[in-house]
């Protein structure tokens, strides 16, 4: 009994020791405690680095946005301050445009002016004289001095100032009623236009004579005008005021033609006189004032 009682008692003991004695594998709750603090310090390290990374990548991104943003920033500056540069510049321009355009226009207002005073003085200047046109050119007998006997077979030469007065005054004498004499007294000088290569017409020359008193000229020409002799007697004018005396004359033309007027003529310097009625003592009116027409001057 003695020894089997030992024995348990032994085994018992032996039991007890086992269940409460640590293995070599096992670890404390202080082991645990530290294991898991580095493990969270392990953690917090790596994440804190990596969101310092993290934030040194951001910040270095936005710095090189910020930068590529200024400088986007400053070239639309620069294209906002050229645009307004340009804006003002266009403003200038289009005043500038204006200014010449006006400056252009007085000009040319100033220089119609001053080709108007031209043409006014000039017409006032050949007041005493006047083209004729419709009186026949003449042929005569070149003779020398001193022979007679050859005088029908000599050559004709064209009339010279001399026949062209006598040519002037007899036309003149039949239509004033009046002497030849007289009616040379009344020219001062007188002679056939140059001849025109571009013309190829058979209508004779004109004759320009200056007349000693315009009221000869006056006379001269109304006479002409009356008679209806297929002579006409105008008074020489400007180029731009015998442009506008022939708007005039194919306006009388044209007239006629219709039947709108029976008769008219061109007043000085360029007034469309007409007569639209057959009644006796009925009188010239105006019907178109061409003294102001613009014209062009080759």
């Amino acid at each position: 009994m003695g020894p089997k009682q030992r024995n348990t008692g032994r085994n018992t003991n032996n039991s007890a020791e086992d269940e409460t004695e640590p293995t070599d594998q096992s670890i404390t709750t202080a082991q645990l405690e530290k294991i898991l603090a580095d493990n969270r310090k392990e953690n917090e390290k790596i994440i804190k680095d990596t969101i310092q990374n993290e934030f040194a990548s951001m910040k270095q991104e936005l710095t090189r946005l910020q930068s590529e943003l200024e400088c986007v920033t400053g070239v639309a500056d620069n294209a906002l301050k050229l645009s307004e540069q340009l804006k003002k510049d266009f403003t200038k321009l289009q005043d500038d445009n204006v200014n010449l355009k006006t400056r252009l226009q007085n000009s040319i207002s100033d220089q119609q002016q001053l080709l108007e005073v031209v043409e006014d003085n000039k017409n006032r200047q050949l007041r005493k004289t006047l083209v004729f046109k419709g009186i026949p050119e003449q042929k005569f007998q070149s003779v020398n001095a001193g022979s007679t006997s050859n005088a029908d077979s000599a050559p004709l030469r064209s009339e010279n100032w001399d026949d062209t007065a006598t040519i002037l005054a007899k036309s003149m004498s039949e239509t004033l009623n009046t002497s030849e004499a007289e009616a040379r007294q009344m020219v001062e000088r007188c002679h056939r236009g140059a001849p025109n290569p571009n013309y190829h017409g058979s209508a004779p020359r004109p004759i320009f004579a200056a007349f000693i008193d315009w009221r000869d000229s006056e006379r001269t020409k109304d006479a002409f005008r009356k008679a209806k002799n297929g002579v006409f007697a105008d008074q020489k004018v400007g180029p731009r005021t015998t442009k506008r005396r022939d708007m005039a004359l194919k306006e009388r033309k044209r007239l006629i033609e219709q039947s709108i007027i029976y008769n008219g003529y061109v007043a000085h310097p360029a007034r469309l006189m007409v007569k639209d009625t057959l009644v006796r003592g009925a009188k010239y009116k105006m019907f178109k004032d061409f003294s102001k027409e613009p014209v062009m001057l080759r």
